[in-house]
């Protein structure tokens, strides 16, 4: 594959490191599937916003989703996380491709860009990705199952950029999260919020991201490719007298 020649303020872009679930695939509200759905076999109604906003910040769910003054509470989430890897991958079977991913990883990997992605969900958040045929188009894939703290801590995206064998100042960082956009930040790459998943414009422009767009669509709107010089080739000149 030819080295890319796409820059993006001021710098040549060598590697493209992107999020799933709301940046890739329709999924956030899976998760908020999962969880209503193992607590409430134990008898316990969880609410949408009580999954979904500690995914935007980082905290942790069970706080929310089983209050403290819940009897047997630490029994109840060990029940509960042995029945998600299950519920899990049924629900992932559910979620899709946003439209417009596609063609734009397929034109960045024609480009000569260099894709990873790295997501804090079990690999079964990859399905969509896999059933769209996608999977081809990245050279690195870190998940939960790989060990890495999850984001903001940058310690994946940098693992995924060891294996793209890209260096962080070439590399733009794409996600749905204000958590996303900390670990990009934090490793000195460039940074692109999309407002297809969990995080809202507010969020997300709070955390000074290179750029806000809609979705992965306007990707590409972002990056140039640099025009080549061109050669002149010296020509007869006809004169008029």
């Amino acid at each position: 594959m030819a080295q890319s020649r796409l820059t993006w303020r001021g710098r040549r872009i060598h590697g493209v490191v992107l999020d799933v679930d709301g940046t890739l695939t329709d999924s956030i509200e899976a998760y908020y599937q999962v969880f209503a759905e193992v607590t409430g076999r134990l008898g316990i109604t969880v609410r949408r916003e009580d999954v979904l906003e500690p995914m935007a910040t980082g905290s942790l769910i069970w706080d929310r989703a089983i209050p403290l003054d819940v009897p047997d509470r630490e029994l109840k989430i060990r029940r509960c996380m042995e029945m998600i890897p299950d519920v899990f991958r049924k629900v992932m079977e559910r979620a899709d491709v946003f439209p417009g991913v596609e063609p734009v990883l397929r034109s960045l990997h024609s480009a000569g860009v260099i894709l990873g992605v790295v997501t804090s969900s079990w690999r079964p958040a990859l399905a969509p990705l896999q059933r769209a045929g996608l999977m081809d188009v990245f050279a690195a894939v870190i998940a939960h199952e790989d060990g890495f703290p999850a984001k903001p801590a940058p310690d994946g995206m940098v693992e995924c950029l060891r294996r793209m064998e890209v260096e962080p100042i070439h590399a733009v960082i794409v996600g749905d999260s204000p958590l996303d956009i900390r670990a990009g930040k934090a490793m000195g790459a460039l940074t692109v919020a999309v407002l297809s998943g969990i995080g809202n414009r507010l969020q997300l422009e709070a955390e000074h991201p290179s750029a806000v767009v809609e979705s992965v669509a306007d990707l590409m709107t972002l990056l140039t490719v640099p025009s080549i010089p061109t050669t002149r080739t010296k020509r007869s000149t006809i004169v008029k007298e």
